[in-house]
Formats: C-alpha cells, structure tokens, sequence
C-alpha cells in the first residue's frame, strides 16, 4: 500500500496529475471525486492538449449542484496519477467553473482501478 498525500480545495481533496496530449504535457490540479463516475478535464485543456469535439467518442452529460452540463468523452493520450500510468483512458471534457483554478475531477471510472482510503485527518490517500 502507498500512500498520497492530498490538499484541501474548500474542504474537497485534490491532488495532481500529469496528462499528455497530443501536443502537451501538463501537470495539473484535480479533486478527487467519488461522486464523479467520468474522469473529467476543463475543455480549454483539452484544446490545449491538441484535441476538440472532433475526436469525441460520445456525447457526455452530467447533474452538478449547478444544475445539466453537457461535453463529450475522448481518449486522451495518458494520465498519471497515483504512482500509476493509465493510456488511452476515457475521459469527459466539460467547462469547469475557471473560479477554483482546477483542472479537472478525478472520477469513479480511474479510481475503481484501486483499492484506496482517504484519511483525512492525515491529508493522506491510500492506494492499494
């Protein structure tokens, strides 16, 4: 078991993770979401990244405390997160509220791939 250590956004933990695109690398800020069954990126990275709607595998839609969101779902190049490396992994691109300078929301479909704990009164992640 490893453990990863984790801060808090406005009481929500993220941590980060480094993503390669098509023509970026990028090491960025994610909340950890366990309500989130998509890994999700901020549309403007993906652009970055050298990807847009062309490359959707599937239209994505989601409920959020703000009410429906709607992008689409694609294969990035790879994500690594948490000692490990995932390619090709789906992932949706969605407009994220810029306001919390976040990159994104590590969701169910990455974090199902561990066995993991959050500790928190250690800040701590535990993954197995």
């Amino acid at each position: 078991m490893a453990d990863f250590r984790y801060e808090l956004l406005k009481g929500v933990p993220f941590v980060s993770a480094q993503v390669e695109g098509k023509t970026l690398k990028f090491v960025g800020r994610f909340i950890v979401d366990t309500g989130a069954f998509m890994t999700i990126i901020r549309t403007p990275r993906i652009d970055a990244m050298g990807y847009s709607a062309r490359d959707a595998t599937k239209p994505f839609s989601t409920e959020s405390v703000i009410g429906k969101e709607t992008g689409y779902c694609l294969k990035i190049g790879a994500i690594e997160v948490f000692g490990k490396r995932f390619e090709n992994l789906e992932v949706a691109a969605l407009d994220l509220p810029p306001k919390y300078n976040i990159d994104g929301l590590i969701g169910m479909n990455l974090l199902n791939q561990f066995d993991w704990c959050l500790h928190p009164q250690r800040l701590v992640l535990s993954i197995k």
